[in-house]
């Protein structure tokens, strides 16, 4: 997949989590502290894709207890990382990295 195709099919932080749901929970979502499968998306504004456990009456979203959680770096950036460094021909530095997603070559080295 190109970048072209990684902005199409990506456009926002909203698609990103919902192919994130898809890949991670598929049609069952489940609570990532207890496994529990009795939870309920969360009716709230301005935080997409939260939950609630019913069970262990905790609030969690897809990116709980993944590389992705409580990251301040947009989904869309991982992605066009993830793309990057799994399409260079021979290896990918941090601060080229950096360049290409506008960040800082800590953040970049933290991606990779």
């Amino acid at each position: 997949m190109n970048l072209f195709h990684v902005f199409q099919q990506f456009p926002d932080q909203q698609a990103c989590m919902s192919h994130l749901e898809e890949v991670r929970w598929g049609d069952a979502p489940g609570c990532p502290y207890c496994h529990s499968g009795r939870v309920a998306r969360k009716a709230e504004q301005g935080r997409i894709g939260r939950w609630n456990c019913h069970a262990c009456k905790s609030s969690f979203n897809v990116l709980s207890r993944t590389i992705f959680a409580k990251t301040q770096i947009p989904l869309q950036k991982w992605f066009v990382a993830i793309n990057l460094v799994l399409n260079a021909k021979k290896s990918l530095s941090s601060y080229q990295l950096g360049r290409d997603l506008d960040l800082n070559q800590r953040s970049a080295w933290y991606m990779q």
